[in-house]
């Protein structure tokens, strides 16, 4: 197998095509897939199927932004359309402050736009090769087929894996495993979300973190944070009565220190996880990866393999919050 190398969908004006054409060799030559539509066939109201698909199996969407491009009704739909796709990274270029000041501001609002003009080509031309790397590694179909696992270190910063977008779907069931689950307990929307999927949706909501004796030794920062997440989830609990109470619950064991996984109604044939090993982020941070395996195109033996290793550490061996609050 040949190296993975990144697909940049370039878009522009038949008018720029000379710049464009230079640009393009030079992304060539660092050894980027670039695709640039050469057929200048565009019929009826949308774009043509081939360019559509061309755009959202980019891992890349370079924009040669000019004032061209900007009155072109197909260059325009071509970035909007690239907007709404998921994992495809935009990068706009504009050939002048001039063109900046004319961009609509509802694509100002959602993008930043960079600048590429003879005084500055070489930078910049690299910068756009670099950001086609970068987008390499965000988010990506592993294995190009039916059943693939989507990875990348930026899964729940992706359009659908947000943790509002996750709260939201849960329907019976979300489990939170972690060290110390700081990125939810931290935030007060997400507490919310989790406090008013069990009030108003009678949702099962199961948070297993790791506990201070496990933390301390290769993170202490990390035990602190443990520390305010378990006032958090006390502070969670007791804003619930009676049968909402019994839907929360909370575990500490000490295995929750080596993964972080996100279980989305996992008893349904719809189930989704979201499993990052971490034994050695301590060490390797850049090499974290998270996995999202789901039920309805993975092998169910990998779901239920993590998801019966997580559920052993709710049982038995588990600290409770009442233990916590009192260590």
């Amino acid at each position: 197998m040949g190296t993975l190398r990144p697909r940049v969908f370039v878009s522009y004006s038949r008018r720029n095509e000379e710049f464009v054409r230079r640009l393009r060799a030079d992304l060539f030559n660092s050894e980027l897939d670039c695709w640039i539509d050469a057929s200048d066939i565009q019929v009826g109201q949308r774009l043509n199927p081939a360019i559509e698909s061309a755009i959202a199996g980019s891992n890349l969407f370079f924009a040669y932004v000019t004032d061209d491009f900007l009155r072109s009704r197909w260059c325009m739909a071509e970035i909007r359309y690239a907007l709404h796709s998921a994992r495809v990274t935009l990068a706009p270029y504009v050939d002048s402050q001039e063109t900046l000041d004319a961009v609509p501001s509802d694509l100002l609002d959602e993008v930043a736009f960079g600048r590429i003009a003879e005084d500055n080509y070489l930078r910049s031309a690299l910068e756009i090769a670099g950001r086609a790397w970068s987008s390499l590694q965000e988010s990506q179909l592993l294995v190009s087929a039916h059943d693939h696992i989507l990875a990348g270190p930026a899964i729940f910063d992706s359009g659908g894996y947000s943790r509002a977008e996750l709260i939201d779907r849960a329907q019976e069931e979300l489990i939170l495993a972690g060290p110390n689950l700081r990125s939810w307990m931290s935030d007060d929307d997400s507490k919310q979300g989790l406090v008013d999927l069990v009030r108003r949706r009678h949702v099962r909501v199961t948070l297993i973190l790791a506990t201070y004796e496990t933390l301390r030794p290769v993170s202490p920062e990390g035990a602190i944070h443990l520390r305010e997440s378990v006032k958090d989830i006390s502070a969670m609990m007791a804003s619930l009565d009676g049968p909402e109470r019994r839907l929360m619950s909370a575990h500490f064991h000490v295995g929750a220190s080596t993964l972080s996984a996100v279980f989305v109604d996992p008893r349904s044939p719809r189930g989704l996880l979201f499993f990052s090993p971490r034994w050695a982020i301590q060490f390797l941070p850049q090499d974290r990866l998270t996995c999202v395996i789901d039920k309805t195109i993975n092998s169910p033996d990998l779901f239920k393999s993590v998801y019966n290793g997580v559920l052993l550490m709710t049982q038995g061996d588990a600290k409770t919050l009442e233990e916590m609050l009192a260590g």
